[in-house]
């Protein structure tokens, strides 16, 4: 070609490259692919056509647990997704076809990602740690669906952060109903799934400012619904790690309906069977709210005396751990109506027969604060303390542990002599065999654990004459009850609901 004409066509094709050169975007930019761009209000028109098309085609979904059916439409469907995603890259394809739209893209997305998920055939056996306390990859269930929703998932979090999606036509679709359906999918075996979920709703709680006590009530509603009734949720450690952040933002003096939510919460989620999976980042968020106001530290400290687990080795050093590093922040003023229950339980757990729990329980008094506590309080403690001590140094089966008893007895010696022989002569070596475990598990006293519960067996039976006794784990030995009883005098008013 020459002439004039080539001449035209040259400089119409440089300005075109021009144009893609200023705007960054190249030929993806292009709101159509393949199409000529002569007549804007064409362009414009066939981009909205194509941009409808395509979100219907991403409406429809199929049975992707078999990949031989439905082959074409599936890649179709892929391709589709694909090009929605590259509209996002221009804020003003995003003003243009996607805002005026956005009732058709939510309605799309929830189409895809709100299903049933796919159920865990295993998740019972989840109930009860194991010595690693956490889930092995191979019991993970992946769901088949998975390679055709991570695209819309990635569309979703491109739509939330793109600039051009303004606060007020979003939040019309974030209804009470939708954080509701949204927060259920966080119980997604697909661990990948679960980020996707996690990093979305951190967006939307940044985004949407009118929408945040909205998802704090949702994610409380969830947590109550696992302390209370399922005991178990994939998605506790990624709403905890959102929590985490939300509780960052607190202004301080907290909200009362912060602290509400810490005591009926975050501290019964403690008592919860899973919270050895969850335990790290349930441990983060207690901190956080411990640094807003160091009071809540006192509820804390009761509410893991309260939920003390029983037979369960690991989920106790967790415990123990916890319970050393909120002992820091306590008030030494509040904290003296607990000393005889936290000590009663550190005792216990020395005299323990499980080694990890015996020495967890041991780092407490390499602890100067601790010391500083037990120091302040001697009159109780030293009694508790120093007879149980004493006895296992002698008497402890495991050698490196007797040693660690007997640096023990010299610091408590060097604390206060006078305090420490006194504390042996009242307390002396029956006191600590009265609080071995040998002894509390004796015959005459499990017999009148079992009369108690069989007491109020015959109270229930006769409120209600189809009462039926539960299935206990223990039948002769049973003594879990008095375990939990933390040393209280059984009453009708221990009872839930008090009679």
């Amino acid at each position: 070609m020459s002439g004039p004409s080539a001449y035209k066509s040259q400089n119409t094709a440089a300005s075109r490259g021009k144009v893609g050169a200023k705007t960054g975007k190249g030929p993806t930019a292009a709101p159509v692919r393949g199409k000529a761009q002569a007549d804007p209000k064409h362009n414009t028109k066939d981009a909205k056509e194509m941009f409808l098309k395509r979100v219907q085609m991403c409406s429809v979904t199929f049975d992707y647990s078999d990949d031989n059916k439905d082959v074409k439409p599936k890649a179709d469907r892929l391709a589709a997704l694909q090009e929605l995603k590259e509209f996002l890259n221009d804020s003003k394809n995003v003003a243009q076809y996607v805002i005026p739209h956005l009732d058709l893209v939510i309605d799309m997305i929830k189409k895809n990602i709100f299903r049933p998920l796919p159920m865990d055939k295993k998740g019972g056996e989840k109930l009860s740690p194991g010595e690693g306390g956490g889930v092995d990859d191979e019991d993970i269930v992946i769901d088949p669906a998975w390679p055709h929703l991570q695209g819309v998932y990635e569309f979703f979090f491109e739509l939330i952060i793109c600039e051009a999606t303004d606060v007020k036509s979003l939040k019309i679709y974030v209804t009470p109903s939708f954080i509701q359906d949204f927060l259920q999918l966080f119980d997604s075996e697909e661990p990948r799934e679960r980020d996707y979920l996690k990093n979305i709703l951190h967006r939307l709680y940044a985004k949407l400012v009118p929408r945040r006590k909205m998802i704090r009530k949702a994610i409380n509603d969830c947590f109550l619904t696992m302390i209370h009734d399922t005991q178990r949720f994939n998605g506790a450690s990624e709403l905890l790690d959102i929590l985490a952040s939300i509780i960052s933002g607190f202004a301080v003096p907290l909200r009362e309906e912060h602290v509400i939510f810490f005591k009926i919460a975050m501290i019964p989620l403690h008592k919860v069977q899973t919270s050895h999976i969850f335990h790290e980042q349930l441990l983060r968020c207690s901190m956080l709210f411990l640094s807003k106001d160091h009071s809540l530290a006192i509820p804390l400290v009761e509410g893991l005396l309260r939920y003390w687990p029983f037979g369960n080795s690991p989920k106790e050093t967790l415990f123990l751990s916890e319970l050393q590093d909120v002992l820091e922040v306590c008030e030494l003023a509040k904290l003296e109506p607990l000393i005889p229950k936290l000590f009663k339980r550190l005792v216990r757990c020395i005299s323990g027969p499980q080694l990890q729990v015996a020495d967890r329980a041991m780092c407490f008094f390499e602890n100067d604060y601790f010391l500083g506590i037990l120091r302040t309080f001697k009159q109780v403690t030293f009694p508790m303390v120093v007879p149980i001590i004493v006895e296992l140094a002698d008497t402890h089966w495991h050698k490196i542990l007797q040693e660690s008893l007997n640096a023990l007895k010299v610091i408590l010696k060097e604390i206060d002599p006078v305090a420490f022989d006194r504390a042996l002569q009242t307390g002396s070596r029956d006191m600590a065999r009265n609080n071995s475990l040998s002894i509390m598990h004796n015959l005459p006293q499990r017999a009148q654990a079992e009369a108690k519960w069989d007491a109020l067996a015959a109270k229930a039976k006769v409120l209600d004459p189809e009462f039926k006794p539960p299935e206990l784990p223990y039948i002769d030995s049973h003594v879990v009850g008095l375990h939990n009883m933390n040393g209280l005098q059984l009453t009708s008013q221990n009872l839930i609901p008090p009679l």
